[in-house]
């Protein structure tokens, strides 16, 4: 895969039991792509609504483990290792709040000009339980 891509994130998450809510995103941004050994790299820049500091996301993702690192506007550190628990923190200009994160599912898909993760967990966030899915998706520039 080239260096230049194009990467679409789209994240689904429901709250509370019951009648429960759905908060969705889906964002496609310029990034860049590398690759070490099994270990791959994403590297994009998304501008958040209301700030001038953009967040900075690396994402690694490699066989049994995917990793999501903000940092700017919000800054965490997300560990996903399948049927484990992690914690860590969710910093914003408003406070911290802590971080559980139970990863039920890693999916890595490598293709010639795409790499496709896709991440089921559960998060519990400030005492909020809630059920998550994330794929991401890069595509060489040009391919996409």
């Amino acid at each position: 895969m080239k260096q230049n891509v194009l990467i679409t994130v789209t994240g689904l998450l429901y709250m509370g039991k019951g009648d429960r809510e759905e908060d969705y995103v889906d964002i496609i941004l310029p990034g860049k792509y590398y690759r070490r050994g099994e270990r791959h790299f994403l590297l994009f820049e998304e501008q958040v609504e209301g700030s001038s500091l953009p967040v900075k996301t690396r994402m690694t993702l490699e066989p049994g483990r995917a990793e999501m690192k903000r940092s700017g506007f919000v800054n965490t550190d997300m560990v996903f290792l399948p049927k484990q628990g992690t914690q860590t923190w969710y910093m914003t200009p408003f406070g911290e709040i802590e971080m559980d994160i139970y990863t039920t599912q890693i999916t890595i898909t490598e293709k010639e000009d795409e790499l496709r993760a896709d991440i089921r967990y559960r998060l519990t966030l400030g005492g909020e339980e809630m059920d998550c899915f994330v794929k991401v998706l890069a595509q060489s520039r040009g391919t996409a």
